[in-house]
């Protein structure tokens, strides 16, 4: 075999093998996401203090979408307070898992909602963008 041919079977390996985004490590990035994305709209003084449970699943919303629930203790330094959070992401993975790319879709917290729903965005504009530059900073860092 050539070395040229040699070489690139050997850097296809490598990447292949280095750059691999797995479910249970996209998992891991959404759950922080969405953890800092519900600290971001949270008023000031109020944050996520625990996460008690964790759960993952294909999202309703159809293919490429992934729903995680966060059962969580909240704090506001006066009360700890139990709620579930709920987030959607679109999601991608690329040529042989070597990268992965995701973004808020919606985030339910009790009666709340926030983010989108079609093409309509639900809540706030300016709470939108907190959480979405709270997602994308915990999802990319």
């Amino acid at each position: 075999m050539p070395v040229k041919i040699r070489i690139l079977c050997s850097l296809l390996c490598v990447l292949a093998l280095s750059g691999c985004v797995d479910r249970a490590q996209a998992d891991a990035k959404l759950a922080r996401a969405c953890e800092a994305g519900v600290n971001a709209l949270f008023p000031e003084g109020q944050e996520i203090t625990k996460i008690v449970n964790k759960t993952f699943q294909k999202s309703p919303v159809g293919p490429g979408f992934r729903h995680i629930t966060l059962d969580t203790i909240k704090n506001d330094d006066w009360l700890e307070e139990e709620i579930k959070v709920e987030c959607i992401f679109e999601e991608s993975f690329g040529f042989l898992n070597a990268n992965y790319v995701a973004s808020i879709y919606q985030v339910r917290t009790g009666d709340q909602t926030y983010g989108q729903s079609g093409k309509t965005i639900m809540g706030d504009a300016q709470d939108f963008i907190k959480l979405t530059d709270a997602v994308r900073e915990a999802l990319y860092e």
